[in-house]
């Protein structure tokens, strides 16, 4: 096993083996009855799946059962009984590889014990008395097969790696071609499945296959170049009319073309499992291809024999896309999209240190104001002293002038004195000048990074769009999958499958995320939901099913619909399931009404199948759909008419690693909701319960109660209007929106991880840690979170500390005291500025100095005292004063504490602690 294999997937794959060990134990009844696909099928997935999550021995067990059960049909009764022989022994040897891996990670030494038991005698036995069973089946095993299958060789891979490994610069634009035209090879086999221009399509697949061909010789690929000529020389012998296209002919291609992908894999090392079947695998299809072809039979490596193979170019080869592309690792998009999330983030502290920037401007303003109103007032009171007020006495005769020195002459006419305080005056007059020249250097500094900022937003923003849009591929790719998907477990039911929406978009990583879920509802739609060609002809319906995809995009949302028109849910065999398996007891499920039972169908182990088969009947299957939904963050709804058909429709959110939040606070908690999921913001009364917009009525719940926080009584309630269950609209109330902002969303860990509600959280520019929200998740929640889930207010967060002083020094070193000890702190420059803070929000207590511009301390006590609402509040005075009467003073108006400067921190300390 892979270590890199998560325990939830290897338990996936454990259910699926064991199930696959449950269809094999009954191989004698299955070719009693003449039917063996159903061991095919399963044996097939085991081979698969085995080779995916790095079990190559397991996966050569199922391709060994693939082949020995597909000659079924051209068995004796004597080989039917040896081919059941054989199956027991190939069941037991898998059950004890399962019980291995599921204890030790390893599969043990499942080929030497499948030879104790004497399984290769019994192969030999088959393929000596019945040649021509194995010459007809569509992956027939000889003793050679059979040796390679046991031994593989490496030579195939080896090659593959060497090649890989010193040709770089050639496999950098080699590969991707490769990748594309495979592409193009599953859209041509696509539509020529749904006869829709066959000529074309065969047209496309055939200048798909030869431009493989042709770059593999062009850049030496010897390997991808031999099997891509065959699978040409298979079109030309179609296109002459040599061969005719049939459903053995386009199946050989398509596995051809899957083989081409798993060798690009593995030369690249990304595909363990793969490597070890490789070489049988390709060994086998090419000798196929041969004997279809009249060709004398290949050796394993085939390569072009004669100059008629020589690698020249193509004039066929289809011209490059007007729009070029290249093939980025999944890791490599997932970095580049993360650096553009951090880039959003740093644009946020960029702002941040703005703001402070800003706010330094505004002190700097403030203090040039004082020096300036101090300089005037000096000016006036000393520079330009007004004559004396006092009248001359009205018979005192005029003084002459004559006599009088110069310089007292001068004195009298400029009111001026040359003295060391007329030079301090005016150097303090200079000194503001100066200033008020730095303010305004600074304040159009300022400007400009403002202006700097605002486009690095901007161009932040564009990145991570765009970087973000390199991970979406169409939905379509993965319809061909679900094609594969139905025509294997359709078997003799006629299915009609009809895709809409092919062409949007949808993240990698998520579409890897829902693909097993949306498997597991087209295997339900076929074996529950459509009926047999013979009851639908009863019902008057047409005998073929239809099975729809459909996927539309809505604002954020993924929504996917699969729908097919057969016989709908049958709610009383649910709740008797539900009843024998004793999910839910006879009462409980009398008493539920439709729409609850129906979720019924959910729980793990309920399923209506009469029998266990290949694909139904072990209750897994919507068990989990239904946790793969919950995983994503999404919503499930169901849809159902007895007789009409059943939808199943899937919500998911398609949240990126980079979003835009709506910062709230609820519960006195900051949190965040994803701006794509919001579709108005309003306000409401406190007392409101619902209210009416653009002719609806809305439903207000409070996201203090559903998240278990502690209320905040308030007059007025914002409202973030989201779509709730069945397209409702409800309205989330907080007590205030904080505003939006660009951040980093980073998946959560367990158990925070296994919370409905939380789609994981983000670091704001402050350091801050902020819990981002699901609304569908927290819509689910109809009670309050149980106590060992619950976000509780951590015991820092409680009213903050009004500070205020007019020295910016002593604002800091006292308010770092504060938070060091675990207050919030809110400062105020002066008096007049803390009145106004008071006033618009609670605080815990204030701590104030005395002598402050506009409003003093002394006056900011009064006027608390005055005023009822905050009367209550506890002051401590800090300042330098040390003298009794100002203590006296101060405690008469009401103070608490009198503190003096340097501030004491266990005073401030014990001050607050009494409060």
């Amino acid at each position: 096993m892979s270590t890199a294999t998560p325990p939830d997937l290897l338990q996936s794959f454990l259910d699926e083996a064991w199930e696959t060990v449950v269809v094999f134990e009954q191989t004698a009844e299955f070719l009693a009855i003449g039917r063996h696909e159903p061991l095919v099928v399963m044996a097939h997935r085991l081979k698969g799946s085995a080779g995916l999550y790095g079990f190559p021995q397991t996966a050569n067990l199922g391709a060994l059962a693939e082949r020995i059960l597909e000659a079924a049909p051209h068995y004796t009764e004597a080989q039917r009984a040896k081919v059941v022989e054989f199956m027991s022994q190939l069941t037991a040897v898998l059950s004890t590889a399962l019980e291995n891996i599921a204890i030790h990670g390893k599969e043990g030494q499942v080929g030497l014990e499948l030879g104790r038991l004497g399984a290769a005698q019994l192969l030999y036995e088959l393929t000596a008395e019945n040649p021509q069973a194995f010459a007809d089946i569509a992956l027939e095993p000889s003793p050679e097969e059979t040796l390679a299958l046991e031994n593989p060789q490496p030579g195939v891979v080896e090659e593959l790696q060497r090649f890989y490994q010193q040709n770089a610069e050639f496999w950098e634009f080699f590969a991707p071609e490769t990748l594309e035209n495979l592409d193009q090879v599953a859209n041509a086999l696509l539509a020529l499945e749904q006869k829709e221009a066959p000529d074309e399509a065969q047209r496309d697949l055939f200048r798909a296959m030869h431009t493989v061909k042709g770059a593999a010789y062009s850049v030496g690929c010897k390997p991808i170049g031999s099997l891509a000529h065959q699978l040409e020389d298979l079109m030309v012998a179609v296109r002459e009319g040599r061969l005719a296209w049939d459903a053995e002919v386009a199946r050989l291609v398509l596995e051809g073309a899957q083989l081409l992908g798993k060798m690009v894999a593995v030369a690249e090392g990304k595909d363990a499992g793969a490597a070890q079947s490789l070489p049988a695998e390709l060994f086998h299809l090419q000798n196929h291809l041969a004997r279809l072809l009249g060709l004398e039979a290949p050796t394993p490596l085939a390569e072009p024999a004669g100059p008629a193979q020589a690698p020249t170019p193509s004039p066929e080869r289809p011209r490059p896309s007007p729009t070029a592309s290249v093939r980025v690792n999944l890791e490599r998009l997932d970095a580049l999209l993360n650096l553009a999330g951090e880039t959003l983030v740093t644009r946020a502290r960029l702002e941040l240190l703005l703001e402070r920037l800003e706010e330094l401007d505004a002190l700097l303003e403030n203090a040039r104001q004082r020096l300036l109103r101090t300089t005037t007032d000096f000016e006036a009171r000393y520079l330009n002293p007004r004559l004396e007020a006092s009248p001359p006495a009205p018979e005192a005769p005029a003084q002459s002038s004559v006599g009088k020195t110069v310089r007292e002459l001068f004195t009298e006419l400029e009111f001026d004195r040359y003295d060391d305080l007329n030079i301090l005056a005016r150097s303090i007059q200079e000194m503001t000048n100066d200033l008020t020249e730095v303010r305004n250097s600074f304040s159009e500094q300022i400007k400009a990074l403002r202006q700097e900022t605002e486009r690095f937003g901007k161009l932040s923003q564009e990145l991570r769009t765009e970087v973000s849009r390199t991970r979406l591929v169409p939905i379509g790719r993965f319809y061909q999958r679900l094609a594969r998907q139905v025509r294997q477990i359709a078997g003799e039911k006629p299915v009609q499958l009809e895709f809409q929406g092919e062409q949007v978009e949808i993240d990698s990583v998520l579409l890897d995320g829902l693909s097993e879920a949306l498997i597991h509802l087209v295997n339900n739609a076929i074996a529950h939901g459509l009926e047999s060609p013979e009851e639908r002809l009863v019902r008057g319906k047409n005998p073929q099913g239809t099975l729809r995809i459909r996927t539309l995009q809505q604002r954020n949302t993924l929504v996917l619909e699969v729908s097919d028109d057969g016989r709908g849910i049958d709610l009383k065999a649910v709740k008797q399931k539900a009843v024998e398996k004793g999910l839910k007891s006879a009462a409980q499920v009398e008493a539920m009404p439709p729409e609850e039972v129906i979720q019924l169908i959910f729980l793990s182990g309920l399923s209506t199948a009469e029998a266990v088969s290949d694909v139904a009947g072990r209750g897994v299957g919507l068990d989990a759909v239904a946790a793969t939904v919950r995983r994503l963050r999404g919503d499930l709804s169901v849809e159902t008419r007895e007789g009409l058909g059943t939808t199943f429709r899937l919500h998911i959110p398609q949240n990126l690693a980079v979003s835009e939040l709506l910062l709230l606070e609820a519960g006195g908690q900051t949190l965040a909701l994803p701006r794509e999921s919001l579709l108005t913001l309003l306000s409401a009364p406190a007392e409101a319960l619902e209210i009416p917009y653009e002719g609806r009525s809305i439903p207000i719940q409070r996201l203090s109660e559903l998240l278990g926080l502690p209320p905040v009584q308030q007059e007025e309630y914002a409202l973030a209007v989201v779509e709730g269950r069945g397209g409702a609209w409800v309205g989330l109330a907080a007590e205030r929106f904080i505003g939006l902002e660009q951040a980093l969303v980073k998946p959560l860990t367990a158990p925070l991880a296994d919370l409905p509600h939380l789609l994981g959280a983000t670091v704001l520019a402050t350091g801050e840690v902020v819990l981002v929200l699901s609304p569908s998740g927290l819509l689910s929640l109809n009670h309050p979170l149980p106590v060992q889930a619950q976000v509780e207010t951590s015991p820092t967060q409680q009213l903050p500390v009004l500070l205020v002083d007019d020295s910016l020094s002593v604002r800091k070193v006292v308010g770092q005291m504060l938070r060091k000890a675990g207050y919030p702190v809110v400062t105020a420059a002066d008096g007049q500025e803390a009145l106004e803070l008071l006033e618009q929000q609670p605080f815990q207590a204030v701590v104030t100095d005395l002598e402050m511009p506009r409003m003093s301390g002394f006056e900011l006590l009064e006027e608390v005292r005055r005023r009822p609402h905050l009367a209550h509040l506890p002051v401590a005075v800090l300042t330098t004063r040390a003298s009794s009467k100002h203590r006296d003073l101060a405690l008469e108006l009401g103070a608490r504490a009198y503190l003096t400067k340097p501030a004491d921190e266990v005073e401030l300390h014990r001050f607050l602690q009494d409060v």
